[in-house]
């Protein structure tokens, strides 16, 4: 079963006058609830560059629910036990501009972490790799 998650808009850090870099070069794009930690967008090694990449940060916080969307809907058309959003959560995401987006997932049931990768474009958001399954066609939840 697919939940949205990540969709609480007062939660949600979209607005890019509101962005800190922190020690930790982390942006916290979504605050903590009582089901989830917070998540941020690690920018370690590319501090210098926070400004330019706002809008990207943005982009990211904005779609950070459907992102979640998606990796639930292929884990469970492809060999999830449906209990995704109970088993996993994000816990931070890693820019590789021009056009990836890593969201990289922590278990809660089991001591695990993997990426799922995003590419971004005209087309909109395209699932390129969740976990060990790389490559992934861009007409897989047809």
């Amino acid at each position: 079963m697919v939940h949205k998650r990540y969709d609480d808009k007062s939660r949600l850090i979209a607005d890019m006058d509101e962005y800190k870099l922190t020690d930790g070069a982390e942006v916290i794009v979504y605050r903590e609830d009582q089901w989830h930690e917070d998540v941020a967008v690690i920018l370690r090694g590319q501090e210098g560059a926070f400004e330019e990449l706002k809008p990207l940060i943005a982009f990211t916080a904005l779609h950070l629910c459907e992102m979640d969307f998606m990796a639930q809907k292929y884990s469970g058309l492809y060999g999830g036990d449906g209990k995704f959003d109970e088993h996993f959560e994000a816990a931070y995401i890693r820019l590789v501009p021009p056009e990836e987006i890593r969201l990289t997932y922590f278990g809660a049931v089991e001591n695990t972490e993997f990426d799922v990768v995003f590419w971004y474009g005209g087309d909109g958001l395209l699932l390129k790799s969740f976990g060990m399954e790389k490559n992934i066609p861009a007409d897989w939840d047809m």
